[in-house]
């Protein structure tokens, strides 16, 4: 298929979604499921690095539920 200059075979196609797809953050999951891989572990195997860290975001996610957690216990006088 030639498409603007390029020419794209299906998996290049197929390589092009996955890749673009995980690093942009769409679960491993659903992409595995999607490309119809048998397993998650071979989704993970080819692509797992393309991933976004979840690290940066687990600790966000955890402070703001702490942050909550103390305002409520500020609010009630719960300590």
């Amino acid at each position: 298929m030639n498409t603007l200059g390029y020419e794209w075979s299906p998996r290049d196609l197929r390589h092009w979604f996955a890749s673009t797809a995980l690093s942009n953050g769409l679960p491993l999951l659903d992409v595995s499921r999607w490309l119809g891989h048998k397993s998650i572990t071979e989704t993970a195997d080819t692509y797992g690095h393309l991933t976004p860290d979840a690290t940066g975001r687990a600790v966000m996610v955890m402070d703001a539920a702490l942050t909550l957690h103390r305002a409520d216990l500020a609010l009630t006088g719960v300590a």
